[in-house]
């Protein structure tokens, strides 16, 4: 049966000559995997940009369900980014950003509430001209909202360190915990005017990065934020 619904690729990989295996999250269905033929070929219907990490897209596929692979009919991009494939700093969140949801979305069915969510956010980093570098943080802070995982760890959120004794030994600086602030009650996107220098950005940023892994399976998989340091230093 062939289905119209938004999509957001996540990641793609080559198959065969001249064919992607594309990763989606829907509006839908959720996580979906699609075959795309013919992307490398002279008569390509589809341009291989048109599935780089973050694009959002209108899909017609054919789904099955249960099946492994659904089969892409048509795809188009009702918004272009402007910014992101040219922006250094906005290209390597993009990719952080891209490898967080790869890793982190499972489900096979529809949640608008969520597609609304990131369709917005990456509008968002798109347009924004300003608080460019605080992007990541906020965004995973907000997603988590999603994952059920924002308040599931108090110790992350009071700013503390423990040992495994259960020892108060660290505690997050007042900077960091004032942008952390911020940043949870600002759901449309981080401030303009958060002051955060580059040793507590990263610090929350592992933080989080921790907070995922402990509860999400494969987190620690992540690899793209060594680029994204270095980028930022």
């Amino acid at each position: 049966m062939l289905h119209k619904t938004k999509a957001i690729s996540l990641h793609h990989i080559r198959y065969g000559e001249s064919s992607l295996i594309v990763t989606l999250y829907t509006e839908k269905h959720g996580r979906l995997a699609c075959m795309v033929n013919g992307v490398r070929s002279k008569k390509a219907r589809f341009p291989a940009t048109l599935f780089q990490p973050l694009t959002i897209l209108d899909t017609d596929f054919y789904y099955r369900e249960n099946r492994e692979l659904q089969r892409l009919k048509e795809a188009s991009c009702p918004f272009l980014y402007t910014t992101i494939p040219f922006h250094a700093d906005k290209s390597a969140i993009a990719l952080f950003l891209a490898e967080v949801l790869y890793l982190t979305l499972r489900e096979e069915e529809g949640n608008p509430s969520l597609f609304s969510f990131l369709s917005h956010a990456f509008q968002l980093l798109d347009t924004k001209e300003k608080g460019i570098a605080n992007f990541h943080v906020w965004f995973m802070l907000h997603f988590a909202r999603f994952l059920g995982i924002l308040t599931a760890d108090p110790v992350f959120f009071s700013g503390h360190e423990v040992s495994a004794d259960h020892q108060v030994f660290y505690q997050m600086p007042e900077e960091a915990m004032l942008a952390l602030t911020r940043f949870l009650t600002n759901p449309q996107g981080p401030p303009d005017d958060i002051k955060l220098s580059n040793p507590n950005r990263n610090l929350l940023l592992e933080r989080l990065i921790r907070h995922y892994a402990l509860h999400v399976d494969g987190f620690s998989r992540l690899k793209s934020y060594a680029v994204l340091k270095e980028v930022f230093e």
